[in-house]
């Protein structure tokens, strides 16, 4: 891998263990506040939509510039998303929906950038091992991280825990912002080609298309839902600490265990684990919500998700060079973030309208079943492309 590719990884590394210190408990500092999971579901459709939106405006800067240019932007509104978390402290639930959109707008950018220069920065034939090995240090980050925070969280009183917390989330940030500063690239000076950044494209890419579409309806809304249910059963951010290292050490290691022994013959047979894992996964949550039903799936699904997310990640950008429209990258990791965040936002959207119709928390067991079955869904579809042959 290129020396691009190598500083790519760190900063990847270095913001999945940000995101590991604060990420997990932004819900549950909220949680605390409110004890209202319909606000936890809006906060979080918010930066859904937000998200693709800014995509776009991303786009159109990278193409200006470079792909580097919005990743320092995402960066810098990360450290400011955070700053304004201290900042509100106790009072942060009545800034709620802001925080909600300033973490869209920074999400936006910085992935937008993060997408375009993992493809720029590899090829063919070094893909799967640069997702590998970014699945591996992000596992590794996503490891130290929660249980830090969890003890921080533990050994203060009250919200103390938590400032200390997103502190260290905010300075991070601003280290990986000066990191980005060594990043070297070209400046392109095109416009964005709008049919190419909304449109199916190709046969190939609707199939991509769809398959990620599916799994944005299981993605996110399975972490805050997991994370809330995980609080009130194990009652302390300890236990809930705990619970997300060994989900990560497990992660982690099937990352580099996908990255040895899945080779492109056998792709297929890794979506169809990966898919078949999350599925059961899920299904065992959803039978009965228990301590005992939380640590297995968080051991399955942590366990099965590389199978398929790394076959997702690695067809994405295969397809794109297979079409020879490298030239038009952008566009296409904006098009596959407006289905993936359309997913998202479709699912959150859903669950939101259940629990006010519904007004019993009962119901989540009903919604876990239908996302049992969406990993499937998108598998299928996955496993239709030539790229995964």
């Amino acid at each position: 891998m290129c020396r691009n590719a190598r500083i790519l990884l760190v900063i990847s590394g270095l913001f999945t263990f940000s995101m590991g210190l604060s990420n997990i408990f932004i819900s549950v500092f909220f949680w605390r506040q409110t004890n209202d999971f319909v606000v936890i579901a809006l906060y979080n459709l918010i930066i859904n939509i937000i998200t693709p939106i800014v995509f776009v405006f991303s786009g159109l800067l990278s193409k200006k510039k470079n792909g580097i240019w919005p990743l320092r932007i995402g960066l810098v509104i990360y450290a400011l998303f955070y700053s304004l978390i201290l900042y509100a402290g106790n009072k942060g639930v009545i800034y709620i929906y802001a925080l909600g959109v300033i973490n869209g707008i920074a999400s936006g950018f910085y992935w937008l950038s993060f997408n375009v220069l993992s493809f720029n920065f590899t090829n063919l034939n070094n893909r799967d091992t640069f997702n590998g090995f970014n699945g591996c240090f992000t596992g590794i980050a996503s490891i130290v991280g929660p249980i830090s925070a969890a003890f921080i969280i533990s050994r203060f009183k009250g919200m103390i825990g938590y400032r200390v917390v997103f502190g260290l989330s905010f300075a991070i940030f601003i280290i990986i912002a000066f990191i980005s500063v060594v990043f070297k690239a070209d400046i392109y000076h095109e416009k964005l080609d709008f049919k190419k950044a909304l449109l199916s494209n190709s046969e190939e890419w609707g199939i991509v298309r769809k398959s990620t579409f599916s799994w944005g309806l299981r993605d996110s809304v399975m972490l805050f839902i997991v994370n809330i249910l995980a609080i009130q059963i194990l009652k302390s951010e300890l236990n809930l600490g705990k619970f997300a290292f060994i989900a990560a050490i497990i992660a982690s290691a099937s990352y580099v265990l996908v990255q040895k022994i899945i080779k492109p013959g056998h792709r297929k047979i890794s979506i169809i684990i990966g898919t078949s894992g999350m599925c059961i996964s899920i299904l065992i949550l959803a039978l009965n919500i228990s301590f005992e039903t939380l640590l297995i799936y968080a051991i399955i699904d942590a366990f099965c998700m590389p199978f398929f997310i790394i076959q997702l990640s690695s067809a994405t950008f295969n397809v794109i060079d297979t079409n020879h429209d490298g030239n038009k990258r952008i566009e296409y990791m904006i098009n596959r973030d407006i289905v993936l965040n359309g997913g998202r936002a479709i699912s959150t959207g859903i669950l939101i309208i259940l629990l006010l119709v519904f007004k019993n928390m009962s119901i989540l067991k009903v919604y876990l079943i239908f996302l049992s079955t969406v990993p499937l869904v998108a598998g299928y579809f996955l496993r239709k492309l030539k790229a995964v042959e």
